[in-house]
């Protein structure tokens, strides 16, 4: 009888796998009969995305497969459910632990034979946006007792983060437009660590060009939500989790999160980067884009992106748009509107006496080109004390004091693309050369 007993036990597991819609791999060298079995219900809920962080269906689930292990680790079932959504029910033994596992949306049936080696688990992308028929999800509960008439139910965790993008034009000069043409994730990894933390060890890991949208997709970006005045609705990107950790170095600064073009990291981090139509009373973008770029992380100096969380970025361009302003900004796309200018005040060459305040200046256009005044002439000719100087407010100019007899020399150039210099030469109560 209780050989009967066991062939019935194991006859109605097989038949609680087939009205659940699921294949099923048992492992006989593990399965137990000495103790009463019991049926556990299992159902599998995807929650909502943590604090820091829903485009694909965030909630679809369209296949789970589901591992069970028993107290010494090793896969007592090895289920696989083309219809995950609807749970299933298993028969294991009451009163003994188990380890449940679950990974959704992978497509395809994953199994080990111990709980060692989950860790060697990764799921892999064949395309960026591959995960827009189901976001990989997987699930892990620990040392579960069984009961009679138990219902488990599994949390399943996104393999990813949700990165939200606005615009907030508010703070744009008055005649400068930025329509965004596409966001895109760069250095996005193609594939992901389940079981345990997860990054990119080597650029061949990651798409360069990950998750993106373009054009039409964008116009979320160019139109006004509810955030008030010139604050615009959010578009979302999707990523797989990549924990790079820490910047290398101290900074305390967004705009210093950039990395030299001989670091490895900067082809392992992730990033976002932005494409923008521009124009000013100044620059346009003519065939060519303005793009942005900015290292992800949470905060300043960090460069996780961890999965099951949500990031929102406010895009917030002050000005005429063209500074760092905590991105890094590429304006190889910009064409002037207006033809750069240069002009230098009030002469090249200056006479004066000792007591004498002078104001020397440059102004040109455009206003975002790098200047250099001269200070380190000014320097010199202070040292040899022909006068003492105030440079101004903007750095475009200086105010200097006549103080000893001589002859001093001040060069100020304005950088691309302007690229005009201006060289100033001051005599102080020297006299008048002699023609004759």
């Amino acid at each position: 009888m209780e050989y009967k007993r066991r062939i019935r036990s194991a006859l109605l597991t097989c038949a609680a796998l087939i009205t659940a819609g699921c294949s099923s791999e048992l492992n006989d060298e593990h399965m137990r009969y000495d103790g009463e079995t019991v049926e556990v219900h299992i159902s599998y809920m995807t929650g909502s995305l943590d604090t820091k962080a829903i485009n694909p269906d965030e909630e679809r689930i369209t296949d789970v497969s589901l591992i069970i292990f028993d107290e010494n680790g090793d896969a007592e079932e090895s289920l696989w459910l083309g219809n995950g959504a609807g749970g299933c029910k298993v028969n294991l033994v009451k009163g003994r632990r188990y380890t449940f596992c679950a990974c959704a949306n992978f497509g395809y049936r994953v199994n080990v034979s111990h709980i060692s080696e989950l860790s060697e688990i990764r799921y892999h992308l064949a395309y960026p946006d591959e995960y827009r028929e189901g976001i990989p999800m997987y699930a892990q509960e620990k040392d579960i007792f069984i009961e009679s008439g138990m219902t488990l139910s599994l949390q399943l965790i996104r393999l990813m983060s949700k990165i939200n993008i606005r615009m907030d034009r508010s703070r744009l000069s008055e005649n400068v437009k930025m329509d965004v043409r596409s966001v895109k994730v760069g250095n996005c990894p193609k594939s992901v660590r389940v079981f345990g933390k997860s990054k990119v060890m080597d650029r061949d890991d990651c798409f360069a060009a990950g998750f993106s949208r373009n054009d039409m997709e964008t116009q979320e970006l160019n139109t006004n939500g509810p955030g008030g005045i010139g604050i615009s609705k959010e578009v979302s990107l999707y990523m797989l989790e990549n924990m790079q950790g820490d910047f290398p170095e101290e900074i305390t600064d967004s705009k210093d999160k950039v990395f030299s073009e001989d670091d490895h990291m900067r082809d392992i981090c992730s990033y976002i980067e932005m494409e923008f139509d521009y124009m000013s009373e100044e620059y346009k973008t003519d065939g060519k884009r303005l793009i942005y770029r900015f290292y992800l992380g949470d905060g300043t100096s960090n460069l996780d992106v961890e999965r099951n969380c949500l990031y929102t970025i406010t895009v917030c361009p002050e000005d005429d748009g063209l500074h760092d302003g905590g991105w890094r900004v590429d304006k190889s796309g910009l064409s002037p509107a207006i033809p750069p200018s240069f002009r230098a005040y009030p002469s090249s060459y200056i006479r004066g006496d000792i007591g004498d305040r002078i104001h020397i200046w440059c102004e040109f256009t455009p206003a975002y080109a790098p200047f250099n005044a001269g200070t380190e002439y000014m320097e010199d000719d202070k040292a040899k004390g022909i006068y003492s100087y105030t440079l101004d407010e903007d750095g475009h100019g200086a105010t200097l004091e006549l103080t000893g007899p001589g002859r001093g020399l001040i060069y100020m150039e304005a950088g691309p693309p302007v690229n005009e210099s201006a060289l100033f030469i001051i005599e102080v109560n020297l006299p008048p050369a002699d023609d004759s």
